[in-house]
């Protein structure tokens, strides 16, 4: 991704490759069901692309329909007509297209597509066998028609195979069919209502999950087969053509040819159970291992995680949208993570996409770390025009020369594109410059770089056993390269973070993991200096960074491998905060974020009375409680239930972690939801209070993402933990949980 030359021109890279998630990429389209008003607004008003795609669906439909598509995705929730089924599934399909057109211009190239019912119309477009009047107009007509669905039976999900679904339908009386094969243990069926209804409470009575979805529909079944035919007699006139990629059917399960898409088929895609699992599986069998869902909420993402696992496949899962969350953002952070595993790369030769928007009027939140990242790899440019620099060659054992850096501007580059050359300051100087220009700006010099020899105090990177033996509390790093992290001393000067697998070797990713890792420890935006910077190039993977923070406000900072060989070691780096106006805001801490940071001494709760140690453990109940409500300790009462407080599902996971990463005692989720104060888990806590393991081989056990903080909601380990609550949930309960992670096919098409 980073090319350079003698004279050091290069482009800094957004992200180094890494080896998890490698294999093709599958683009997978959510059905119906996961729409939430004011959806698109964000990518109208910040993505030029998408909106283009949307005004152009809104010409195409306004029309046929006498209804506005821009008009209802800003329609506010009082006012919004996305109830209706013929309003919903065109605009559910224009926002997939332009998200769609989206990633492919931030350089994400599918090998594949893929779509779960309503989904397979936005999976066609997007493979190229359909255009957008097309695919709108097979996506209204299928929504008129399903205003006729209603009053045809019922649809529940199951979690049991089909296999024994069939068993189930059969042993009451026949009157339903498998709706959709949404994964190995999870099977949609439809039908008459009162076999539908027998078939979850037999279910029910054997403590297994089946629910009833809304509405009084007999989705992808028997019963919808009048609508079949009038499907297929309303849409002749489709003009399929070839896909540009492979396009998976979720009506047979295989791979398609666009010609092959015509009026019957989509009138089968109506009424003919959904093949997910099949679809999947094949998929696999392309060679697909990083699935990216397309759709306005991932309902999706546990089901392709089960279909892979029962292959044997560790899938990387990503979402595009959130419900409620900003959509550029959650675009970008999909697309930032595919150019970590080398699935997205940018356009065109010399430049970068960069991952953040230009031209908005309003401050935007940037990546977090995004602005180190940069760094580091403008730091990475200037060390390769270094190393030939004044005709200098590199130095020979055992000689020891490391790299000073200074920045020699506060601004951040943060268009869509930005370019980087570095080169000697002037013909034959050992002392290089880097400048860096961005589209429709001049040039602009970010730093200076020269050699050094290490300082003669410097006593070299740290022993890594010595410093696991240090390691006290667990504390949160905020970077998607973090696995865990503790302080390493009691003074908490020291942090000892241990990566996820997956990181490339070589110094420029030693440098990104290296600058990211110190900024989020240090809370800080970007470097000013760093001295020492001293890359040992051993080629290994680096698995463990050090940061020890000095009286003076600097930071040393050492990369290591898996056996605690130095990768990279900055001696010291001096960091600055955002300055003010300077382009897009980064996301900053806030207080109830840094509430989680200020955790309970484990000796001092040792050595207090019960009622000292009462008090102790409910002020940081009540803090990680804040911070997952995303609110202020001061409105978290000791005494009042935290789902009075708006505590959900989701917000009840990301506590529990951070509680059970504090003090090693197991909490349950189910106690969180139903009733529980602050107070009462502080007793909880009291009671069950365990030493925690000391860093080292036993946390090594634990797979990457299971440290405190924010749950990784496309995590099977995760969801599992979600799921195995289920049963013990409200109804209610459910449908929030069902709604906000794991709809799979609730609400499906």
């Amino acid at each position: 991704m980073t090319t350079s030359t003698r004279a050091g021109h290069a482009t800094v890279a957004a992200d180094a490759a890494r080896a998890h998630g490698t294999g093709r990429t599958a683009l997978v389209f959510s059905g119906q069901g996961n729409q939430w008003p004011g959806m698109g607004q964000d990518l109208i008003a910040h993505e030029p692309s998408a909106r283009a795609v949307l005004e152009e669906a809104d010409a195409v439909l306004r029309p046929a329909t006498g209804w506005s598509l821009l008009g209802e995705l800003a329609a506010p929730r009082g006012e919004s007509r996305l109830e209706d089924p013929a309003v919903l599934q065109p605009t559910l399909v224009a926002l997939q297209i332009a998200l769609a057109r989206l990633l492919a211009e931030r350089g994400v190239v599918a090998d594949a597509f893929v779509g779960h019912s309503l989904g397979e119309i936005a999976a066609a477009a997007a493979a190229g066998a359909l255009d957008l009047a097309d695919a709108l107009r097979l996506a209204r007509l299928r929504g008129e028609l399903m205003r006729r669905a209603v009053g045809t039976g019922r649809t529940a999900l199951l979690g049991v195979d089909a296999e024994t679904a069939e068993e189930l339908i059969a042993r009451h009386g026949g009157g339903a069919d498998i709706a959709a094969w949404n994964a190995p243990g999870s099977t949609l069926v439809a039908g008459e209502a009162a076999t539908v209804r027998a078939m979850v409470d037999e279910l029910a009575a054997q403590e297994v999950f089946g629910r009833l979805l809304p509405g009084d529909i007999a989705f992808h079944s028997r019963f919808l087969e009048p609508l079949r035919e009038e499907f297929a007699a309303a849409a002749p006139g489709i003009r399929p053509r070839a896909t540009t990629a492979a396009l998976v059917s979720t009506v047979t399960g295989e791979v398609v040819e666009g010609p092959a898409l015509d009026h019957a088929y989509w009138a089968d895609n109506l009424r003919r159970p959904v093949r997910f699992v099949q679809a999947v599986d094949t998929l696999v069998d392309l060679g697909c291992r990083t699935f990216v869902e397309v759709g306005a909420h991932p309902t999706l993402s546990p089901s392709l995680t089960e279909c892979c696992t029962a292959r044997g496949v560790d899938p990387l899962v990503l979402p595009t949208l959130r419900r409620g969350e900003g959509e550029q953002e959650n675009v970008l952070r999909t697309v930032w993570e595919l150019r970590r595993t080398g699935a997205a790369r940018p356009h065109g030769a010399g430049k970068v996409r960069f991952l953040a928007a230009a031209g908005t009027g309003a401050p935007r939140i940037a990546l977090r770390g995004r602005a180190a990242q940069f760094a580091a790899g403008v730091t990475a440019t200037a060390m390769t025009a270094l190393e030939t620099a004044g005709g200098a060659t590199a130095p020979t054992a055992p000689e020891r020369r490391s790299v000073s850096v200074d920045w020699d501007t506060t601004e951040d580059l943060a268009p869509a594109e930005a370019s980087v050359v570095a080169g000697p300051v002037a013909p034959g100087a050992a002392t290089v410059a880097a400048y860096g220009r961005t589209t429709g700006s001049g040039w602009t010099r970010l730093l200076t770089a020269r050699h050094e020899a290490p300082a003669p105090a410097d006593a070299g990177p740290p022993d890594l056993a010595e410093l696991t033996g240090r390691c006290t509390t667990p504390r949160t790093v905020a970077d998607t390269a973090a696995d865990t992290a503790w302080h390493a001393g009691d003074a908490g000067d020291d942090v000892l973070v241990r990566l996820r697998r997956g990181t490339a070797p070589g110094r420029r990713s030693a440098l990104d993991v290296a600058f990211r890792i110190t900024a989020a420890v240090l809370g800080a935006h970007a470097p000013l200096s760093a001295r020492g910077i001293e890359p040992y190039d051993t080629g290994a993977e680096p698995r463990w960074v050090h940061i020890a923070r000095t009286g003076d406000g600097t930071a040393t900072t050492t990369v290591m491998a898996e056996d605690g060989g130095p990768l990279l070691r900055i001696a010291r780096s001096a960091w600055r905060d955002r300055t003010a106006g300077d382009g897009p805001t980064e996301e900053a801490p806030s207080a109830a974020r840094q509430d989680t940071e200020e955790k309970v001494d484990l000796s001092t709760l040792a050595a207090a009375d019960p009622a000292t140690r009462a008090a102790l453990l409910t002020e940081r109940v009540r803090r990680v409680a804040a911070a997952a409500l995303r609110t202020t300790v001061d409105r978290i009462p000791a005494q009042r239930p935290l789902s009075k407080l708006g505590m959900d599902s989701v917000m009840g996971l990301e506590m529990r972690r951070t509680l059970e990463a504090d003090f090693g005692v197991e909490i349950g989720l189910v106690r969180i939801l139903r009733g529980a104060t602050a107070a009462d888990l502080a007793a909880d806590i009291a009671d069950g209070l365990a030493p925690r393991p000391t860093p080292g081989t036993t946390h090594d056990q634990r797979e990457p993402g299971h440290g405190p903080g924010l749950p990784d909601l496309d995590d099977p380990a995760d969801i599992e933990r979600l799921l195995a609550d289920l049963d013990a949930l409200s109804p209610e309960e459910v449908d929030s949980l069902l709604g906000r992670l794991a709809g799979d096919a609730a609400g499906e098409i």
